[in-house]
């Protein structure tokens, strides 16, 4: 990507020393010229052979030419106390130099549109739909446990649900801010940069290291997206380029709609259990996809996964003729500890022998 030139500005020596260090150790992205005097701070800018994407500076080195100047970006650099300087986007400078680069980068993005300053984009991007036509058979804490696996392994992951009545927060720790409200408004807006509303929603979970945005307000909110809008938001998660792989958690509903859906994934994990009921809805799914020989593609990125194993589930499986169309690539035993879904952090190691085979045919 093309070097951001930025002015960092602050006559406190030894801080703007340190915050010019860390720019230049943890990023490449910026080219750096620093100040601590107004005088060459407006010498500089002032000289229209300089080209300045972006400024930071402190309220004491504040001055009308930063104002009029043809600067993209500029953020003022607040110490928390009051301050005359309102015109600008404010940062706090006295916190974690890691956040305060994050906002600093955030504020250029919004400002200019480049969504490659708040991305890495260097990454191939596996989509992996979970879906089953069964309900309760476990697909949440399937699609869970795999997201916790991969990023376990070094993948960088991002869940995504795509559920009406989405309980993404009951496992993973609601982020401090942000939801899918935002990003569902700007993928039905035109001309909206919905690559930067993804970024700026998102949050790492800081105890499974996944990627997440909260649920939308109203659980009535993904409804409202077109099919076309619901694939575009998927695209745009890919485009970025800054994840391994996106686990995308669907309902089970049926029907030409989510077979679009399903349809742009990579691969489908398809969970179920061995209950009368869930065997009969999995023989059907198979059916339908013999019926209907255009859904061939379709069928082979299917992967069964049987949740709830026991040492009855291969005897079951055998006669009930499932494996006469697909092979079961995941099996993820019975436990009391995954009755309930937030224990399953805690069964992070024993993730690596139930998705091992499937993670290295994905990957």
């Amino acid at each position: 990507m093309t070097k951001i030139n930025i002015v960092l500005a602050d006559s406190d020596e030894l801080y703007l020393n340190k915050l010019t260090g860390y720019f230049m150790e943890k990023t490449n992205m910026f080219d750096i010229c620093s100040f601590t005097s107004k005088e060459s701070l407006i010498k500089y800018i002032s000289n229209t052979q300089n080209k300045v994407d972006m400024i930071a500076f402190t309220e004491d080195l504040a001055d009308d030419t930063i104002s009029m100047a043809d600067i993209p970006a500029k953020v003022f650099l607040s110490d928390g106390s009051f301050s005359n300087v309102n015109r600008f986007e404010s940062v706090n400078k006295y916190q974690k130099a890691e956040k305060l680069v994050n906002s600093i980068r955030m504020i250029y993005a919004e400002k200019t549109g480049r969504v490659d300053a708040v991305t890495t984009g260097d990454k191939q991007t596996k989509a992996i739909g979970v879906y089953s036509p069964v309900g309760g058979c476990g697909k949440t804490t399937m699609a869970l446990a795999l997201s916790m696996h991969l990023a376990n392994i070094g993948k960088r992951v991002f869940y995504l649900n795509y559920e009406i009545v989405n309980s993404t927060t009951e496992f993973l720790n609601t982020a401090p801010s942000g939801s899918l409200s935002d990003v569902f408004l700007s993928v039905k807006t035109k001309g909206a940069n919905v690559g930067l509303r993804i970024v700026a929603n998102k949050y790492k979970d800081s105890v499974t290291k996944i990627d997440f945005i909260n649920p939308p307000e109203s659980a009535l909110e993904l409804n409202e997206l077109t099919i076309q809008e619901q694939l575009k938001l998927m695209n745009e998660i890919d485009t970025l380029g800054e994840f391994n792989a996106v686990v995308v958690d669907f309902d089970s509903g049926f029907g030409l709609p989510k077979l679009d859906l399903l349809d742009s994934c990579d691969v489908i994990l398809m969970p179920f259990t061995t209950d009368a009921m869930s065997l009969s809805k999995i023989r059907l799914l198979m059916n339908e996809f013999r019926m209907h020989r255009e859904l061939d593609s379709l069928f082979r990125k299917i992967y069964l996964a049987v949740n709830k194993a026991d040492g009855h589930t291969n005897s079951i499986l055998q006669s009930s003729g499932i494996l006469d169309e697909k092979s079961v690539e995941v099996s993820m035993p019975i436990s009391p500890t995954l009755a309930d879904i937030k224990n399953l952090s805690y069964m992070v190691d024993s993730m690596q022998n139930v998705f091992v085979n499937f993670t290295n045919k994905v990957f």
